[in-house]
C-alpha cells in the first residue's frame, strides 16, 4: 500500500523516476607497447649470453641463440632469443658495439618484452643523433604510412657496456595487426639492395598467396608498356594513397636509402582480405642527405619509377607531397620535438661517453639547420612546377 501510494504521489507531481544507469563496460586494457614508447624513458637492457652461444654468433650472426635478458636490472627475460643484424654501413661484430634482434618467444613461448615478441637494438653508428628514424617515423604514421615505433636502452653483453641504442619495435604479429588489422597475409623483408622482382624472404604469412605470386602480380602490372593500363593496374595492386604518402615523405625526408630511391630498407605486407600491397620503411638513419634534393629524384624503386611515369600517378604524387607539407611537416613542431628527444639522448649518452655528451648538439644541428630549410625548399619546387 505505501509502495502504491508513493508511485501515485510520483505521478501526481509530473516525475518520472529514470531507470537505475546501466554497468559501466570494462575499460578497454592499455596496450603495452604503446604505453612503453609513449613513457619516452631510457632503459637499461642487461644480455647474459653463454660463452659458447657468444662464439656461435661469432661463427654464424644471423641464427639465433639464446640469452638472458635484464630490464633495469629487475624485470629479467629467460631464454630470450638473440642475433646480429645490420648491413653495409651498420653491421658490426660480437665483440664490437653489435645491432641486434631480440626475438622474446623463439624459445619461450608466449614471452613479451612490453607486448612486442620482437625488437630491434641498432647500433646508430651511421646515426650519431639516435633519432632520425624516432623523429621520421613519427611523420609516417601521422601520414598513414605503417613505421616502427622508437625508444632507447642502454645496453650491456655479459657486464661489457656496449653503449646507447634505438629499441625499434618490432614487425611482428602485433605490429601488423594494429596497422591493418590482421596478420595473416605474407610479409616480405626487402633485404639489401632488392626489388620486388628479386625473390625476397617471406617472413610469415605462409597461408596467404602461394609463391611470391602478389609480388608477381605488382612486377607486372609496373611493367605494363601502356601507362593508362599501368596506373590502373598499379591502382588495384597497391594501398595508392598509403605509398604515394611513402614516396612524398621519402623524398621530402631525401631517405636516399629508402625503397623509392635505392631500392632499400623496406617490408611489403599482402593484405589478403583487401588484396593490397603495402611498403613499410625501415631503416630510416641516413635522412636529409641533400635538404635542396629534388621532388623528382632519379627512382630505383622499381614500383615507384613506374608509377610516377605515369600522367596520373605524377599528378597525385604532387597533390601528395603538397597535402603532406600542409598536414604533416611542421618545421616549429619538429624543432620542439627535437629539443624533447635531445633532453632525453643527451644525458643517457653522456652517461656512457662524456665526449660523445658534449658532441651531441653538434650532431642535432644539422638535423635543426636541414628541417626548415627542407619546408622552404619544397614550397619552392612546388611554386615552380606549378608554374
Amino acid at each position: 500500500m505505501r509502495a502504491l501510494s508513493a508511485l501515485c504521489l510520483v505521478a501526481a507531481l509530473g516525475v518520472v523516476p529514470s531507470p537505475a544507469d546501466p554497468p559501466a563496460a570494462d575499460p578497454k586494457p592499455a596496450d603495452p607497447r604503446a604505453e612503453f614508447f609513449k613513457a619516452g624513458k631510457v632503459v637499461r637492457l642487461d644480455l647474459t649470453v653463454d660463452r659458447k652461444d657468444l662464439d656461435a654468433l661469432g661463427r654464424d650472426p644471423r641464427k639465433y641463440v639464446p640469452a638472458a635478458l635484464t630490464e633495469d636490472g629487475k624485470t629479467t627475460y629467460e631464454k630470450v632469443g638473440v642475433h646480429l643484424r645490420g648491413s653495409a654501413g651498420s653491421y658490426q661484430d660480437v665483440g664490437d658495439k653489435p645491432g641486434l634482434t631480440l626475438n622474446l618467444d623463439k624459445f619461450t613461448a608466449g614471452q613479451r618484452f612490453h607486448g612486442m615478441e620482437k625488437v630491434h637494438l641498432h647500433n646508430s653508428v651511421q646515426d650519431p643523433t639516435y633519432v632520425q628514424e624516432l623523429l621520421c617515423g613519427e611523420l609516417f604514421r601521422a601520414a598513414g604510412v605503417p613505421a616502427s615505433r622508437i625508444g632507447h636502452a642502454v645496453v650491456t653483453l655479459n657486464g661489457r657496456k656496449l653503449g646507447l641504442y634505438y629499441l625499434k619495435e618490432g614487425y611482428d604479429a602485433g605490429f601488423r595487426r594494429e596497422h591493418f588489422g590482421r596478420a595473416d597475409g605474407n610479409f616480405y623483408d626487402g633485404g639489401f639492395l632488392r626489388d620486388i622482382d628479386q625473390p625476397l624472404q617471406l617472413l610469415s604469412g605462409g597461408n596467404d598467396v602461394a609463391d611470391h605470386a602478389d609480388l608477381k602480380a605488382l612486377v607486372a602490372a609496373a611493367r605494363d608498356r601502356d601507362k593508362a593500363a599501368r596506373f590502373r593496374k598499379l591502382e588495384q595492386l597497391l594501398d595508392l594513397d598509403q605509398f604515394l604518402a611513402l614516396v612524398a615523405l621519402e623524398v621530402v625526408l631525401w631517405d636516399w636509402d629508402g625503397y623509392p630511391m635505392k631500392p632499400n630498407n623496406y617490408r611489403v605486407y599482402h593484405d589478403p582480405g583487401r588484396d593490397k600491397i603495402t611498403f613499410v620503411p625501415s631503416g630510416m638513419d641516413q635522412m636529409f642527405a641533400d635538404p635542396d634534393g629534388p621532388l623528382f629524384p632519379e627512382f630505383g624503386g622499381l614500383v615507384a619509377r613506374k608509377l610516377l611515369d605515369t600522367p596520373r600517378g605524377r599528378e597525385l604524387y604532387l597533390a601528395k607531397v603538397a597535402e603532406v607539407m600542409d598536414k604533416v611537416y611542421k618545421p616549429d613542431a619538429l624543432l620542439r620535438r627535437l629539443d624533447e628527444l635531445r633532453a632525453v639522448v643527451q644525458p643517457a649518452l653522456a652517461g656512457v661517453d662524456a665526449g660523445a655528451g658534449r658532441e651531441y648538439p653538434d650532431h642535432l644541428r644539422r638535423l635543426r639547420e636541414a628541417i626548415p630549410h627542407r619546408a622552404k625548399n619544397v614550397a619552392e619546387q612546388l611554386k615552380q612546377l606549378d608554374k
